[in-house]
């Protein structure tokens, strides 16, 4: 998760260090001016500046668990997605398409666990990771002062969760995938690889 920086004109504010000093320069043909601009918390802010950079930690945090559950969603649902399509291409009686639609079927209900499945989602009520990991950083970040430790162990619990659900997902497919593809490969449909966080990170690259 890289921290955002807040910009005045072209003064870079660090938002860990709110309270500090800047120099300004500006350079015109030949000549160099600079000044100083002392950045200060705002006076009616009723929280500290340790009360800040614990908040911008904790939403920085929260923001890493986001990306990590938004690879596992999307490398799940990749897994799920190309089981589905190669098992469509083989015969019904095939043993191969039965494997790969208990594969699909088996990774869809631990995607079950980190997202709403049914229709509508949050219009439903349902709730899973997803929402709750949302929620709790929108909540965190919509206030710049102290966390309560209720969300830091919020945070954490949420965490451990998501751990579990990525550790369950990586856990079948190196058992099952192995053995899969090598009859894949026999068939000539196609391989089915797992999509890695690498390579998520790089695909969702701000430019």
């Amino acid at each position: 998760m890289v921290w955002r920086p807040f910009y005045f004109g072209n003064l870079i504010v660090d938002p860990k260090n709110p309270d500090k000093v800047y120099t300004v320069r500006m350079t015109k043909n030949d000549q160099t001016f600079s000044t100083k601009i002392e950045v200060k918390l705002d006076p009616r802010a009723t929280y500290t500046i340790d009360d800040r950079r614990a908040q911008f930690a904790l939403v920085g945090r929260l923001g890493a668990l986001l990306d990590h559950m938004s690879w596992a969603v999307d490398a799940i649902a990749g897994v799920r997605d190309a089981a589905g399509e190669r098992a469509a291409k083989l015969p019904g009686s095939d043993a191969l398409r039965q494997r790969l639609t208990a594969l699909a079927d088996a990774v869809d209900r631990i995607r079950a666990k980190i997202v709403a499945t049914k229709e509508g989602g949050m219009i439903t009520g349902e709730e899973r990771l997803r929402e709750y990991l949302g929620g709790l950083y929108g909540d965190v970040n919509g206030f710049d002062g102290r966390p309560t430790d209720e969300q830091i162990t919020r945070s954490e619990t949420l965490g451990r969760e998501l751990d579990d659900v990525v550790r369950e997902f990586t856990t079948l497919t190196g058992q099952q995938l192995p053995a899969v593809n090598r009859q894949l490969a026999a068939k000539k449909p196609g391989v089915i690889e797992v999509l890695s966080e690498e390579a998520w990170r790089h695909a969702h690259q701000q430019p």
